[in-house]
């Protein structure tokens, strides 16, 4: 009876377990990090974008509150509005082009009145159409 052993036989399952076990931790090390990363959803996104949107129609209400008593205000306030709402405007496009462009269209009505320098009322009735325009375009009710 010989004592002599192989020498290779056992050392390829070994390397060969090892290699599963690596592969298989790798996978499921994979799986964790990607479960728990922070990935910005839709609904993130679109928060953001109504966020800014609800700046330009805050601007577009105190252009009505301000017109009576300081017409300079509020042309600064529709200048801030029109400027916030551009820069929002693509985003909101894509999720609301309808009411988007309506919103555009009231936005372009209250600073085309507002360079008749109408009524305080008109104005007033103006900016909050062009709030409302603004708010439904970000579908904030």
């Amino acid at each position: 009876m010989s004592l002599y052993r192989q020498a290779g036989r056992r050392s390829g399952w070994l390397v060969a377990s090892v290699s599963i076990a690596l592969v298989v931790g790798f996978l499921i090390g994979l799986g964790v990090s990607r479960a728990t990363t922070d990935e910005k959803t839709f609904e993130d996104a679109f928060a953001g974008v109504q966020a800014d949107a609800e700046l330009a129609a805050d601007a577009f209400e105190l252009v009505g509150l301000h017109y009576a008593t300081a017409p300079e205000a509020a042309r600064q306030q529709l200048e801030r509005g029109r400027q916030s709402f551009d820069a929002v405007r693509p985003q909101l496009e894509l999720v609301s082009p309808v009411e988007t462009r309506a919103a555009a269209a009231s936005i372009e009505s209250l600073s085309s009145l507002v360079d008749r320098s109408p009524p305080a009322s008109e104005v007033e009735r103006a900016a909050q159409d062009a709030r409302a325009a603004v708010r439904r375009a970000a579908r904030l009710r």
